[in-house]
């Protein structure tokens, strides 16, 4: 007896150091749990079996439908009162047992959006990096992605297995990147890819997977922007807006039209989900600079914002109208960019906005805006005449109450 108790020490200190390790692991590198317990073997097949056991046993967020295993990080459960995706119980498991849905099963009618914040969580096994990963793991037909920067190995190793299932990948990214390794083994197994080859930006970060479901928002596929940075992404069951995407994609990858190349068509500029208005636009042949200050002037109560750069002058000067109107206007700026000679922070705050440059020791990356609790402008597209004339980008604009809460969660933590 005292030797199988001795034996159990044994087992748990080691399972300890390997947890202790990993944490501190993923601190120093972002690098994802899979990899790391893969390279401790047995030991780190317990370690992570402990890891996920643990997360189990945390408790549900108050009034939120849970997934199977509920997130470390509640920013990252759905939340709000709108249409969020909640989790299959009969979804299928990847080898640790996770479950892993499929695109045709994975959403509910009733449930069609879900929301994603960054840095993820080290212990989340469902934060954003693993639902797009699981998203492009279960294509049967096609994914169309475009991404500004692709750089995480796992979404590129998913890629390359449903390319040799037979799955149409096809990639478009930013010249500026072309040489990352993620990105060049996509290239190595065949998969199609197109580089802009222009000084602007291909600054998109959505895919589109079998035509009927949309990825976006300003995450890039890098280990900063996943596990470090603050971001979003919105994942939308949507036929309507899947074809809105992949008419953009198309015109990038097959027609080579970039920036003011690229022709204003698209299919369904209004779509409605499960109720839910959302407003789609491409930049720059959309201009969806006028689409905002629109948004901004019929506010009434309240402008929140977070903003990695904001440099646009006419956007700031429509919430400077605005204050004056009662319109109260709060936001956070990425501390490397606030009080530069171009950022509107200080513009803002003059005129009685309420600005403060972001904590984060990284990069506040959002491009977003709340208003009256309401509506939500989010997407690619920085807050900058760049966005607006020279670089592809994307903006959503959603019409719902519960939708913006969730945003407003998000906010209210970054800006305190």
């Amino acid at each position: 007896m005292f030797r199988r108790i001795k034996l159990l020490v044994v087992i748990l200190a080691i399972t300890a150091i390997a947890v202790a390790g990993y944490t501190a692991y993923i601190k120093a590198t972002g690098s994802e749990a899979g990899d790391w317990f893969s390279r401790l073997g047995d030991v780190g097949k317990q370690a992570k079996a402990w890891v996920l056991s643990e997360e189990k046993k945390l408790p549900a967020l108050p009034g939120a439908a849970q997934p199977l295993l509920p997130s470390a990080e509640p920013r990252n459960a759905p939340v709000g009162t709108g249409p969020i995706l909640v989790e299959h119980t009969d979804a299928p498991k990847d080898e640790s047992g996770l479950p892993l849905p499929d695109v045709a099963g994975f959403f509910r009618s009733d449930k069609p959006i879900q929301v994603f914040f960054a840095p993820a969580a080290p212990l989340t096994p469902w934060g954003i990096d693993d639902k797009l990963v699981a998203l492009l793991a279960h294509a049967t037909q096609s994914i169309d992605a475009a991404f500004y920067e692709f750089q995480l190995q796992k979404a590129a190793d998913t890629l390359i297995l449903q390319h040799q299932k037979g799955v149409a990948v096809r990639l478009v990214s930013d010249s500026n990147y072309e040489d990352r390794e993620a990105i060049q083994s996509c290239i190595r197994a065949g998969i199609p890819v197109v580089f802009d080859n222009r000084e602007a930006f291909m600054h998109n970060k959505f895919c589109v997977v079998d035509g009927r479901c949309v990825w976006t928002g300003s995450a890039n596929l890098t280990e900063n922007d996943l596990y470090r940075n603050n971001n979003n992404a919105l994942m939308i069951d949507s036929p309507e807006l899947a074809q809105d995407y992949a008419a953009e994609f198309s015109e990038m990858f097959v027609k080579k039209k970039f920036g003011g190349r690229s022709p204003e068509n698209t299919p369904y500029p209004i779509v409605n989900v499960a109720g839910i208005a959302i407003e789609c636009y491409f930049s720059p042949e959309d201009h969806p600079q006028k689409a905002i200050i629109r948004e901004i002037r019929e506010s009434r109560t309240r402008i929140d914002f977070l903003a990695f750069s904001f440099t646009s002058k006419p956007i700031a000067e429509a919430m400077a109208d605005q204050i004056k109107n009662g319109v109260r206007v709060r936001g956070v700026v990425e501390a490397r960019n606030a009080s530069s000679e171009s950022c509107m922070d200080e513009y803002l705050r003059t005129h009685g906005a309420e600005v403060h440059p972001d904590a984060n020791d990284y990069n506040m990356h959002d491009k977003v805006m709340i208003l009256d609790g309401e509506t939500v402008i989010t997407g690619s597209y920085n807050f900058s005449k760049s966005a607006e004339k020279k670089n592809d980008e994307n903006v959503l604009i959603i019409h719902d109450a519960g939708i913006a809460e969730t945003y407003t969660r998000e906010f209210e933590s970054l800006f305190k």
